[in-house]
């Protein structure tokens, strides 16, 4: 009987424990969107945070070598495109199809909601073909070389924070 007690009281300690951790720990953890970037062969090759859940393509224009923006956001597993910002107008360039088609601080932007499940991406031999994330450019070269297959897509997964907006 005197075991049983000992045990009980034990149990009911570490249910405590548990309960207050959880509780603690429960105010770092967050659910946010993320950037899945995939191999050609379907190997996940990087998981972005997405803090306010959102995202640029960037590249080069292969014909008039200026940058192009393509501004994403992430609804559950669906990417959604925005937005189009670039330089150059002409060939290869969107004119219409969207929204509404204005100039912003001397760039051409084409405002439009075409939503994908995935975008499948040819890594450029021109510099500067990545993701912006919060600000900072991640070129796809540092995953794989140029010209390599890749495919983005969304989901959302758990992130520990100390209470930052914003991964530094």
């Amino acid at each position: 009987m005197k075991n049983t007690r000992k045990r009980s009281g034990i149990l009911i300690l570490i249910a405590v424990i548990a309960i207050v951790a959880i509780l603690v720990f429960a105010s770092h953890i967050r659910l946010v969107p993320v950037l899945i970037i995939k191999s050609d062969r379907g190997a996940t090759i990087a998981r972005l945070p997405l803090y306010d859940g959102q995202f640029i393509h960037h590249f080069i224009h292969s014909v008039h070598k200026t940058p192009v923006d393509e501004y994403f956001e992430v609804h559950g597993t669906n990417l959604e495109l925005t937005k189009v910002k670039y330089d150059t107008y002409g060939v290869g360039m969107p004119s219409d199809g969207g929204e509404a088609f204005t100039i912003e601080n001397g760039r051409f932007v084409v405002t439009m909601h075409r939503t994908f499940s995935h975008i499948p991406i040819r890594v450029s031999i021109v510099p500067d073909h990545g993701i912006i994330v919060g600000g900072t450019l991640f070129p796809f070269t540092r995953w794989v070389p140029q010209e390599s297959a890749i495919t983005l897509s969304a989901g959302r997964m758990l992130i520990f924070h100390n209470g930052r907006t914003s991964p530094k």
